[in-house]
């Protein structure tokens, strides 16, 4: 029978926790760098260090890592399935790109058939329904503020309002608008403008009486008020101003119609 020191001598000998941390921490580190080399990551370190020295050499850039991770699949067991991935990612995105051009091609569309009802609508108001193909920008300026004679005058005093280009009644009746050509002008105003037209003109075409003129009312109201009559006419075109978007269709309407470009130019500015 074995005492106890006998017994003691014959056990190992104790190891420190000093020791033991150690050794796990080497079996830890082992383990580490087996899996580093079995799943890769070392070659994937290795070219991400050598992307940095030759595309990378600033060294405030914080997104290396990542952006150089985003793109890698080299030793990647999902390597091909993310490579089709991102083929029909990038498939899709072209798709879409495709589809966001032809959106606005049909958005476009549909505004230019808004304004072109428009001007047909405005159209058949100014001319009251009547079958009129086209008139005169002096017979539309009439349709407008109207042509009504003031007794103490004996004159159409709205003609005296009327913007440069109308001012020669020769040169304003030679001039002719048709129901197309207004069409056009209409597609090329800017939205205020438009927006007047549907808002202002329209309620305004829709409220007078046959062949009433929808600012002839409101316009004679300023002239009498203004306190000219009779004697001092010359100076109504200061004390009674036209309304500016009224103003501002008349001018397009003289200008015209924009011309079209030519075929070459046109695919030009397409492309």
């Amino acid at each position: 029978m074995t005492t106890w020191r006998e017994d003691q001598e014959q056990l190992p000998s104790m190891i420190s926790a000093e020791d033991v941390t150690e050794r796990q921490r080497l079996a830890d580190l082992k383990d580490f760098r087996k899996y580093m080399v079995e799943t890769g990551s070392v070659q994937c370190l290795v070219k991400m260090y050598k992307h940095a020295v030759k595309h990378e050499m600033r060294l405030d850039n914080p997104n290396l890592v990542t952006q150089f991770l985003a793109g890698y699949t080299d030793g990647n067991p999902d390597a091909k399935e993310i490579r089709q991935l991102q083929r029909e990612n990038a498939t899709l995105e072209e798709y879409n790109r495709v589809m966001e051009l032809q959106v606005e091609e049909l958005e476009g569309q549909i505004e230019q058939q808004k304004r072109f009802n428009l001007a047909k609508l405005i159209w058949k108001l100014i001319c009251q329904d009547s079958d009129q193909e086209d008139m005169s920008l002096d017979e539309f300026y009439m349709r407008m503020c109207g042509n009504e004679v003031e007794p103490s005058t004996n004159e159409v005093l709205v003609d005296l309002l009327r913007p440069e280009f109308y001012k020669d009644t020769d040169q304003a009746t030679g001039a002719r608008i048709s129901q197309d050509d207004f069409a056009k002008i209409v597609d090329d105003l800017p939205g205020s403008l438009l927006s007047w037209l549907q808002q202002e003109l329209m309620p305004r075409l829709e409220s007078v009486e046959p062949g009433e003129a929808p600012f002839q009312k409101e316009l004679m109201k300023a002239i009498v008020d203004s306190d000219l009559l009779p004697h001092d006419t010359f100076l109504l075109a200061e004390a009674v101003q036209l309304d500016e978007h009224l103003v501002e269709l008349l001018e397009a309407l003289s200008k015209g119609p924009k011309e079209a470009p030519p075929a070459a130019i046109a695919e030009e500015e397409e492309e």
